[in-house]
């Protein structure tokens, strides 16, 4: 399962790639929080920690790793950013939901687990892909394991292949569709 920062970092570069139309309303208006906004949707499934250190039950891939409650949370929060900020529902709400939901594409592409339940309550199915992007993690093996380092070390080379792809594509290219 991808970390908060290939999360993170997919969220802040997903929301750079959108088109300038749809991104505009949260940058310049979202609290001038700027980045933080696509950064906190994108993490915010992984949130269902918080519920899990209180009540020791398993949550973790639960209800927040599901499309309705992409369609929920970008609902809401579309509605309240457009309605203290004056911004476009519409915008706002796309801009998020497509943000939320590259957290589950993430934890689709990965290897081990059991995958995520993205149509319940439609159905109990465990939804993975065939083709793992990001190596399983072991938790039971304790901080320090050596596979952690792998994990995070193939993290961080993910993190800036792709930053450094939208670097390129802010020197390089948008240039060039701008003419």
């Amino acid at each position: 399962m991808p970390s908060p920062i290939a999360h993170s970092v997919s969220g802040y570069v997903l929301a750079k790639f959108l088109p300038k139309k749809l991104s505009k309303d949260y940058a310049s208006h979202w609290w001038n929080l700027g980045n933080f906004y696509p950064v906190f949707v994108a993490i915010f499934p992984d949130f269902d920690f918080l519920p899990q250190l209180i009540t020791g039950e398993r949550f973790h891939r639960g209800i927040t790793h599901t499309l309705i409650f992409a369609i929920g949370f970008s609902l809401i929060v579309g509605w309240l950013i457009s309605y203290f900020r004056k911004s476009s529902f519409k915008k706002i709400l796309l801009f998020t939901f497509i943000i939320y939901s590259s957290h589950l594409l993430l934890d689709l592409l990965t290897a081990g687990g059991s995958g995520v339940q993205l149509l319940w309550p439609l159905t109990d199915t465990f939804f993975k892909s065939t083709i793992s992007v990001f190596p399983a993690v072991h938790h039971s093996r304790g901080v320090f394991d050596l596979s952690h380092f792998i994990f995070i070390a193939w993290e961080l080379s993910y993190s800036v292949l792709i930053v450094s792809i939208l670097w390129l594509w802010n020197n390089c290219c948008s240039s060039k569709f701008s003419e």
